[in-house]
């Protein structure tokens, strides 16, 4: 009787951490709340303008840290916890939408990359693209108190070229946190129960991390080295086993230069995205490459006039991926109801373009511009820009967001 009780509160410990396993789909769209407002961050000038999407209008302008540029919404819609990546910065901030206020500041380590609350909106995780006494920090913030409740110091052995880390994601239950050791290139998986690290070695540079709608699978995103046998692609790995179950490769055809950069799934969950961005000195990539995701094959294959392409953003109900680039100053707009097929080349701004948010009707997207520091109003309809409102109006423009997104081109499905 003693060993039940054991396991009883073992059982129930580990899901207050992690969630139950046996639910690991997505959160419902119905479970997520719509923030009133649009955050823009601009990393160049560290602030977050919150803008209001019935009016157009700017509602507040908040201080967070310079080089804060990306950033994820709690599953309730009602805080924002923002990684400032530049040299010398140690600090996340949390913004409260509904006070439309900075609340914290959290020291967390050496450059923090990237925070993605968990879906059960417990736990912030915290990426660093710096070292902290020799180790790469993952950071864990418990948004009930904003206090760092874990750190995990993972050891390197490598020395650092370029950053550290990447992006983070999680399990759909809460229970596994998954980042990336550019260092010593291992994709690394946190089991939240216990706080126990598994390290996978992967053949180059990993970069995304996507887990996959139905909680089965996670697809890692790795930049390539060649196009024969170290390739751009993904690699899929069955979700608590973390079996290596495919590899992914890019086609790469009539690509002057090749890195992959970020991939994601259709908000059907049946097909992912995988993208070739080009090196940073050479952002010339055009090649987005779509994958069947039950049976890990190509099924449309297509180039864009957006050069040097990185991010795929859905809209909610599913039509339409915007496709943003770090490249020039054209997003490509694909429609996923017509065999991936490229509708729409369209200039926007003055500098290279940066990320999307959408209203939850999905009619209209809100477009960062990290030349001209501006949001750019896209009506999804006429697929047209239909206003430019000045949020920093300087070089540096940053993520855009609203809703809670696990990864931060994912929506709520």
């Amino acid at each position: 009787m003693q060993t039940n009780k054991k396991l009883i509160v073992s059982a129930i410990a580990a899901l207050i951490v992690g969630g139950c396993a046996t639910t690991a789909t997505a959160p419902k769209s119905a479970d997520v709340k719509w923030p009133n407002v649009i955050v823009h961050l601009h990393a160049g000038n560290g602030k977050a303008y919150l803008v209001d999407p019935a009016t157009d209008s700017v509602v507040a302008t908040l201080d967070t840290e310079k080089s804060a540029a990306l950033g994820d919404t709690t599953p309730d819609g009602r805080k924002v916890y923002v990684g400032a990546e530049g040299e010398g910065q140690d600090t996340v901030t949390v913004i409260d939408l509904d006070k439309r206020a900075v609340v914290a500041k959290i020291k967390t380590g050496n450059r923090p990359k990237h925070p993605v609350v968990s879906p059960n909106g417990k736990l912030v995780m915290i990426n660093h693209w710096g070292l902290d006494n020799g180790k790469l920090r993952v950071a864990f913030i418990d948004t009930a108190t904003d206090k760092v409740v874990k750190n995990i110091d993972l050891d390197v052995v490598g020395k650092p070229a370029g950053p550290t880390s990447m992006h983070n994601a999680w399990s759909y239950d809460s229970r596994y946190a998954f980042t990336v050791d550019r260092v010593d290139d291992h994709f690394v998986v946190i089991d939240t129960t216990d706080w126990s690290v598994k390290k996978i070695k992967v053949p180059s540079k990993p970069h995304y991390v996507a887990p996959s709608p139905d909680g089965k699978e996670v697809w890692v995103v790795v930049e390539g080295k060649d196009r024969e046998s170290n390739y751009p692609g993904a690699l899929v790995y069955k979700i608590g086993s973390f079996e290596q179950i495919a590899q992914i490769k890019m086609p790469l055809i009539g690509q002057g230069v090749i890195e992959g950069h970020h991939g994601n799934f259709t908000q059907d969950g049946k097909y992912f995205f995988i993208l070739n961005r080009g090196p940073g000195s050479k952002l010339e990539g055009t090649e987005v490459a779509v994958f069947d995701a039950a049976t890990k094959k190509l099924v449309k294959r297509t180039d864009t006039v957006s050069t040097g392409i990185g991010h795929t953003y859905n809209t909610p109900d599913g039509r339409y991926a915007v496709v943003t680039n770090y490249g020039n100053n054209w997003v490509s707009i694909i429609d996923n109801t017509q065999g991936f097929k490229v509708v729409k080349d369209l200039a926007v701004g003055k500098g290279r373009m940066g990320h999307v948010a959408f209203t939850p009707d999905s009619r209209y997207g809100y477009l960062s511009n990290a030349g001209d520091g501006n949001l750019h109003k896209l009506d999804m309809q006429s697929l047209t820009v239909v206003k430019e409102i000045k949020t920093g109006n300087a070089p540096g423009g940053s993520q855009v967001l609203n809703v809670w997104t696990n990864i931060f081109e994912e929506l709520p499905r």
